[in-house]
């Protein structure tokens, strides 16, 4: 019976370690997220602005060189 108890301790401090580690991979992870979030919120801000200039040239650009479509905005 004594020997049941040590096996049974030995699988609670090895659950006890994962469960450590689980939650440190938990956290690299989330702080991965995080930083991944925040460098498409900067991707996305700078294909808006790209989009915006775009649109700018477009309209500055004489009607006989300018694309033939009816909307010449590149953000459709």
């Amino acid at each position: 019976m004594l020997e049941d108890f040590d096996a049974l301790a030995a699988k609670v401090k090895e659950l006890t370690t994962m469960v450590h580690a689980l939650r440190g991979e938990n956290q690299h992870l989330r702080a991965q997220v995080v930083a991944a979030s925040s460098e498409l919120d900067a991707m996305r801000a700078r294909v808006d602005e790209a989009t915006r200039r775009l649109d700018a040239l477009l309209e500055r650009l004489p009607d006989e060189l300018a694309p033939a479509t009816e909307n010449r905005r590149w953000n459709t």
